[in-house]
């Protein structure tokens, strides 16, 4: 076993990706590791010890009586992954509450309440603290979190105090230090930093939607991406998302758009190779998300993946996967660091799972496509003022893992009724292939994938020794409609909504959500599964004897050497907005009709095992080993509902 493990651990570091998080149980990183692999070994985990898998133990949050008694600190659904560290877990709430947990028992063994959600509810979704990043030097132990009003905080990891000398006395303000004045009310760090090169690279949530119609010097910040020293917290460089005049890029954006635009940012995890040195940037839409007659051009970095020089921020290379965006194809998650042989060449490679349902697979040394990528000519907008691109890029390999823009054919048809219905839901929409352009008339377009994806922030895991991709998707439609601006601000801006079938069916045919695997060392397809029984009891298909339709909802997932674990996300619906009005307020349901979860056979699919869960599950699953068991943790809760991490013992 020990040997196993070692070996494990020299192969990573002798590929040049971090050292696997897992090589001794540890789940020292949001997404598993550096690399994104959500991969630990799980030696012990095997198809037969799923099967007599069992809650262990689950704990409340801190925060959760703070937002039952203060109505306007409700927060959005539990996103909050732990780490796990010589057998204890670092965990942040919803209210960025940070914690220190055994990992045997979930007792608590330390607390950090900074109050960052004394001010009020953050942009966008409100109280999301997905999790901290975890730095040692040998030393000293440090753990690095973003708080909902907006700083970059470093703790001891031993005691959960702030490292005095790090910054202004343990804490970086992300709202000083970029090329506008930004309101705090504007932008959160929801997702935990990385830390490439000695820098620590925050991710930063922005407002979006909300301020549509607004001035956009006013209430829409830049992307800009930031890089602080790991010692002392000293900003050492910034990447500036639009490239401003003399910067590589700038001429993409028309009109003196760089300056005024604002979004483009980095709100989910990025990726870092210690051994280039380079960190891998998955940026956004730049505002508005639907129109861009205001920022004629290709509008670079947005959606782009962008690979830095970690210590500088300097550009080594980039690929921009939609053109002048007006789907919200945000880069939702972090690449995915693999290294392949591909036709017998040894490749160290970045693969992006996209919201269009692609994998894009580069070289990670030069950007370099590993297969081609083709620019094809698509659907052009009709829309005044608007100026859409007339190519978008295709990859040629691997084929896509979601449905692509409508086919008619594709609607539900379990029976004649339902199809019928189908067909007039779709027909109060413009609709055609991917990438048809947002409209003005009827009820807008209908997109094929939504902004939601195909893929999604939960992004995909691999396993570093079989080159095996598993990527989770979901289809659901959105309605994307135009409409004529009211300030003055832009001529035209967008409003969204997920689009259902017909008596509360998904409109599109199974599997409504899914999980694919991919041979990157080949770019072919393994199989798919659906992920969750579905509604298969509708009062529609009941009769139907149908097994499993997967959920038409996102679906969270760890990976080990046998096992793939599969938790399909809980069910919230939107109540109203802040009281800034900055945010989303949802409800969680608290009778989850499928809070489950799933074992799979990492080989070939089959489903081994399930557990029924205390409740839905909203956040990333992680696994790590502690006392000679192994755990995977799941979140459910917030939203109205208690916020808990709940561990169950699969070994």
């Amino acid at each position: 076993m020990i040997l196993q493990k070692t070996a494990l651990a020299v192969a990573a570091l002798a590929a040049g990706i971090a050292a696997s998080a897992a090589d001794n149980g540890n789940w020292r990183e949001y997404n598993g590791d550096k690399s994104g692999s959500r991969f630990e070994p799980g030696l012990g985990v095997t198809a037969q010890s799923v099967k007599n898998m069992k809650v262990a133990w689950r704990i409340p949050l801190p925060g959760n009586q703070i937002s039952a008694d203060n109505p306007e600190l409700r927060t959005w659904v539990n996103q909050s992954t732990p780490l796990a560290i010589d057998g204890v877990l670092y965990s942040s709430s919803p209210l960025g509450i940070v914690t220190a947990l055994d990992g045997t028992t979930g007792k608590t063994l330390w607390t950090w309440d900074g109050g960052g959600w004394v001010d009020g509810t953050p942009p966008n979704l409100g109280f999301i603290s997905r999790g901290v990043s975890y730095w040692s030097d040998g030393k000293d132990k440090r753990l690095f979190v973003g708080t909902p009003d907006a700083y970059m905080v470093a703790l001891d990891a031993k005691t959960g105090k702030p490292v005095e000398s790090w910054g202004d006395k343990g804490r970086v303000d992300l709202t000083k230090g970029l090329r506008r004045p930004i309101d705090r009310s504007l932008v959160s760090p929801t997702t935990p930093p990385i830390i490439c090169g000695g820098q620590v690279i925050p991710s930063l949530a922005i407002l979006d939607s909300f301020a549509i119609g607004r001035d956009p010097l006013k209430f829409h910040p830049p992307g800009d991406v930031r890089g602080f020293d790991v010692k002392t917290g000293k900003p050492n460089w910034t990447f500036h998302v639009p490239p401003q005049e003399g910067e590589l890029g700038h001429e993409t954006w028309e009109g003196g758009s760089a300056k005024s635009t604002g979004g483009g940012n980095m709100w989910t995890r990025a990726s870092c190779d210690d051994e280039l040195g380079l960190v891998y940037l998955p940026l956004s839409t730049p505002a508005n998300d639907f129109y861009g007659g205001h920022r004629k051009g290709d509008g670079l970095f947005g959606e782009s993946l962008v690979a830095l020089n970690a210590k500088t921020g300097k550009v080594v290379w980039y690929f921009q996967v939609a053109h002048h965006g007006l789907w919200d194809y945000d880069l939702p998650a972090a690449p995915n660091l693999m290294d392949l042989t591909v036709d017998g060449r040894k490749i160290k490679a970045a693969v992006q799972v996209t919201k269009q349902g692609f994998v894009f697979a580069f070289d990670r040394t030069n950007g370099k496509p590993i297969w081609p990528i083709e620019e094809r000519a698509v659907p052009q907008s009709t829309v005044p003022g608007e100026r859409s691109s007339p190519t978008q890029p295709f990859p040629t390999k691997p084929r896509p893992f979601e449905r692509q823009g409508v086919n008619l054919d594709e609607l539900i048809d379990f029976t004649p009724k339902l199809r019928e219905d189908a067909l007039k839901i779709a027909g109060r929409y413009n609709h055609g292939p991917l990438y048809f352009p947002p409209t003005l008339d009827k009820a807008g377009t209908l997109q094929v994938p939504g902004v939601l994806g195909g893929a999604s922030w939960i992004g995909a895991a691999h396993n570093p020794k079989t080159n095996i991709l598993y990527v989770p998707s979901f289809t659901i439609p959105f309605g994307i409609k135009l409409k004529k601006g009211s300030t003055g601000v832009y001529d035209y801006t967008g409003t969204w909504a997920g689009v259902g079938g017909p008596d509360g069916l998904p409109l599109f045919k199974p599997p409504f959500g899914k999980v694919t695997a991919i041979d990157m060392n080949t770019g072919e397809h393994l199989w798919a599964i659906p992920a969750g029984r579905g509604p298969v009891d509708h009062p529609a298909l009941k009769d139907l004897k149908l097994d499993r339709l997967g959920v038409p909802r996102q679906s969270h997932i760890a990976l080990t050497e046998q096992v793939l674990f599969v938790a399909p996300e809980g069910t919230n619906s939107v109540i109203g907005l802040s009281a800034r009005g900055n945010a989303l307020i949802t409800q969680a349901t608290k009778d989850e009709p499928e809070p489950f979860l799933y074992a799979h056979d990492a080989k070939t699919g089959a489903l081994l095992a399930e557990l029924r869960l205390p409740g839905g599950v909203f956040g990333n699953l992680m696994t790590y080993s502690a006392g000679g068991k192994q755990y995977v943790v799941a979140p459910i809760g917030g939203a109205g509902l208690p916020a808990e991490l709940v561990a169950v013992q699969v070994n």
